[in-house]
C-alpha cells in the first residue's frame, strides 16, 4: 500500500508557488487522457451550466478515457491506504491529498502512474481552460493541484456545506463507482450517494432551504463540477445505503491564480461578492446564523429562581407522578442521584417515564415510523413526516430535524409528546425536581419536541453563544435500543470542546468539529426512555449524530435548556 502524508502542508495561498512541470505543458498530451471530442462542446456545455439549478453546475458522463480511469480505479482500491473519517459534519474512508504524489519516493511513484496521469491531466492548461470556459470563472491555478480519494461505505456520508474555503474557486467530484455492480445496470438510486444540491431560501437570504432540489445520481466515468459561491454552492453527500456498495470518487479543487501566474490579481476574492471581500461577509453571516438559528427559541425566565433549597410541594409530586417512573420521587434515590451528579456532571436515567405513560409512546411512536417506512431499509425521501403540526427545523448549515408544534394532536403519542414538553418540562414543579437532584439553582427554560428522522435528520456541534452554564435535560425514544448502543447508526448525543470562541466558522455557518479522543467530553448514546441530564459550560459544543437510514427508526425526544445563573457556576 501507498500512503500518501495527508499531513505534509501546502504552500499556502499567497506564497509563491513554483510553475507547473512541463509533464502538464507542451510534452504532456492532455487531450488523449480526455473523452475524443469533449473538448469540441463547450459551447452546449456552456449553455447547460448556465441555465443550472438551483445553482450553475455541469455533469459529463463519460469524460474521460476508459482505460486510464479504469486503471485509476484498480490503483486506487490495490495501492492505496484509506483512513476512515468522522465527526459530526461527516463519515467517510479519505486517502492523503494526492498534491503529495510528487513528494513520494520513486519506488512508490511507479505504483500509480494512472493517478499521476489523471493529476497531470485535470491540473494542465487545456483541461483548465475548458473549465474556464464552461464555468465562465476566468483563470483557474495550474500549479495549485487539490485532490484527494474517498470511499463511502454503507452509512457513510457528508452533510450540508458549502467548499468555500481559502482561494477555491470551483469544486469537482470524478465518480468511479464498479462497472459492473448490479449486473452492469449501475448504480441504482436506492444505494444512495447521490450529490444533493440545495437551493437558498429565498433571494434575500444566504441560508440554503431546508430540502435540496437537485439530486445528481452516481455514474461510472462521470465528472461533476460547480463553482465555488459562499451562500450558493450549498451540497452534501447522500448516505450510502446499499449493503456491500462503495462511492469511490476523488473530490478536489481548482483554486484562483497564485502569485506569479497568469490572471492573477490581489483582489480576486472580491468578485464573489459585490459589496466586500467573502472573509468578511461570510463570517458576518455565518455568525449570524449561529447566534440566531443554533440557540433556538427565547429563554423563558421563571418568577424567581428556582434552588435546592426549595422543596417539593404535594401539588409537584402530583404532577410528576402523572408523568415520571415513581422510583425518581422517592427521597433516598434522590439524594443518591444529587451525589452521583455532583461527582460526574451527568446523569443517564433509565425507564424515566412510568409504565403506563412509556406504553402509549411506544406503540404510537413505532406506528409514525412504520407509516413513514423508517425500518432501517431505504432512504425515505426529503419532506418524509411533514404533516400536520410537524415541520422540518433548520438551517442545514447546523442542523435539520422535525419539530412539534403546538398542543392538539390527533394521534396519542404526539399529544402526549406535547403533554411533556408543556405540561412537565415547562413547569416549576420540573424545575424544582432537576434543581433538587443537581443542586443548581434554574433561572429560565426553553425547549422542544424532535424527531430525527433516518436517513436525513442530525444537528452540528456549533457554538451557541452562552456566557453562562446551561443544564441540558433530554428525554429520549428509540426503538430497538440495542442496535442504538454502540453508536454505529448515529443518533448519539455528543459534548465536544468548542475550542476559541474567536475561532473562524468555516464560510458557511458550520464548524467542522474536531473529534478525537481529547476533544470529546461525553457521548451518550440514543435509548428508551432515558431521561440525559449534563451540566454544559460555556465554550462546550454538542450536537446528534446524524441518524443513519439503517436505524430502525426515529430517534425522538423532548429537548430542554435551563439557564443557571452566573453566581450559581
Amino acid at each position: 500500500m501507498v500512503a500518501i502524508d495527508a499531513e505534509q502542508k501546502r504552500p499556502a495561498a499567497d506564497t509563491e508557488l513554483a510553475p507547473a512541470k512541463k509533464a502538464r505543458g507542451e510534452a504532456f498530451d492532455a487531450a488523449a487522457c480526455f473523452k475524443k471530442g469533449l473538448f469540441d462542446g463547450v459551447d452546449k456545455l456552456s449553455e447547460e451550466f448556465a441555465t443550472s439549478q438551483p445553482y450553475h453546475h455541469c455533469h459529463i458522463a463519460p469524460f474521460c478515457d476508459e482505460e486510464l480511469l479504469q486503471g485509476v480505479r484498480n490503483e486506487m482500491i490495490e495501492k492505496l491506504h484509506f483512513t476512515q473519517k468522522e465527526t459530526d459534519i461527516f463519515k467517510y474512508h479519505q486517502s492523503g491529498d494526492l498534491a503529495n504524489l510528487d513528494g513520494l519516493p520513486e519506488e512508490e511513484k511507479r505504483q500509480l502512474p494512472n493517478l499521476q496521469k489523471l493529476r497531470d491531466a485535470i491540473y494542465s492548461q487545456e483541461f483548465r481552460d475548458f473549465v474556464s470556459r464552461v464555468t465562465g470563472c476566468g483563470p483557474l491555478s495550474g500549479s495549485r493541484t487539490d485532490m484527494s480519494t474517498n470511499r463511502y461505505k454503507q452509512r457513510d456520508h457528508l452533510l450540508l456545506h458549502d467548499d468555500v474555503i481559502g482561494d477555491r474557486r470551483v469544486s469537482y467530484i470524478i465518480y468511479l463507482p464498479d462497472p459492473e455492480i448490479n449486473d452492469g445496470k449501475g448504480w441504482e438510486p436506492k444505494d444512495g450517494g447521490h450529490l444533493e444540491l440545495y437551493p437558498r431560501e429565498s433571494e434575500n437570504s444566504w441560508a440554503p432551504a431546508v430540502s435540496p432540489t437537485k439530486r445528481i445520481p452516481i455514474r461510472w466515468n462521470q465528472i461533476v463540477f460547480f463553482t465555488v459561491l459562499p451562500g450558493e454552492s450549498h451540497h452534501s453527500v447522500e448516505e450510502v445505503a446499499g449493503a456491500g456498495r462503495e462511492r469511490l470518487s476523488i473530490q478536489g479543487w481548482f483554486h484562483f491564480p497564485q502569485p506569479g501566474e497568469p490572471g492573477y490579481e490581489h483582489d480576486q476574492m472580491k468578485r464573489l461578492w459585490t459589496n466586500g471581500a467573502v472573509s468578511t461577509l461570510s463570517q458576518i453571516e455565518a455568525k449570524r446564523q449561529r447566534a440566531a438559528g443554533c440557540s433556538g427559541d427565547k429563554y423563558t425566565e421563571y418568577p424567581t429562581p428556582v434552588d435546592d433549597t426549595t422543596t417539593l410541594t404535594e401539588d409537584d409530586r402530583g404532577l410528576l407522578a402523572k408523568y415520571l417512573n415513581p422510583d425518581y420521587l422517592d427521597a433516598k434515590i434522590m439524594g443518591q442521584i444529587a451525589e452521583k451528579f455532583a461527582e460526574d456532571s451527568n446523569i443517564q436515567l433509565g425507564e424515566f417515564l412510568n409504565k403506563a405513560t412509556a406504553e402509549v409512546l411506544q406503540s404510537g411512536l413505532r406506528d409514525i415510523d412504520s407509516h413513514d417506512g423508517m425500518c432501517g431499509t431505504d432512504i425515505p425521501p426529503h419532506g418524509t413526516g411533514e404533516r400536520g403540526r410537524w415541520h422540518a427545523f433548520g438551517s442545514p448549515v447546523i442542523r435539520r430535524f422535525m419539530r412539534l408544534d403546538g398542543p392538539d394532536m390527533a394521534n396519542a403519542a404526539e399529544g402526549l409528546l406535547a403533554a411533556l414538553r408543556d405540561d412537565l418540562f415547562a413547569s416549576g414543579a420540573y424545575a424544582r425536581w432537576l434543581s433538587t437532584i443537581t443542586t443548581l439553582t434554574i433561572a429560565a427554560r426553553r425547549g422542544m419536541v424532535r424527531r430525527f428522522r433516518s436517513g436525513l435528520d442530525y444537528t452540528l456541534g456549533t457554538p451557541d453563544g452562552s456566557k453562562t452554564t446551561t443544564l441540558d435535560a433530554v428525554l429520549s425514544f428509540v426503538g430497538s435500543p440495542a442496535e442504538w448502543a454502540d453508536g454505529a447508526v448515529g443518533g448519539y448525543q455528543c459534548y465536544v470542546d468548542g475550542g476559541d470562541e474567536d475561532d473562524e466558522a468555516s464560510n458557511d455557518g458550520s464548524v467542522y468539529r474536531r473529534t478525537e479522543e481529547d476533544g470529546i467530553l461525553l457521548t451518550v448514546p440514543a435509548a428508551w426512555n432515558t431521561l440525559n441530564v449534563v451540566m454544559r459550560e460555556p465554550g462546550v459544543v454538542k450536537f446528534v449524530k446524524y441518524v443513519s437510514a439503517s436505524a430502525p427508526g426515529s430517534r425522538w425526544d423532548v429537548a430542554f435548556e435551563y439557564q443557571v445563573p452566573a453566581d450559581d457556576e
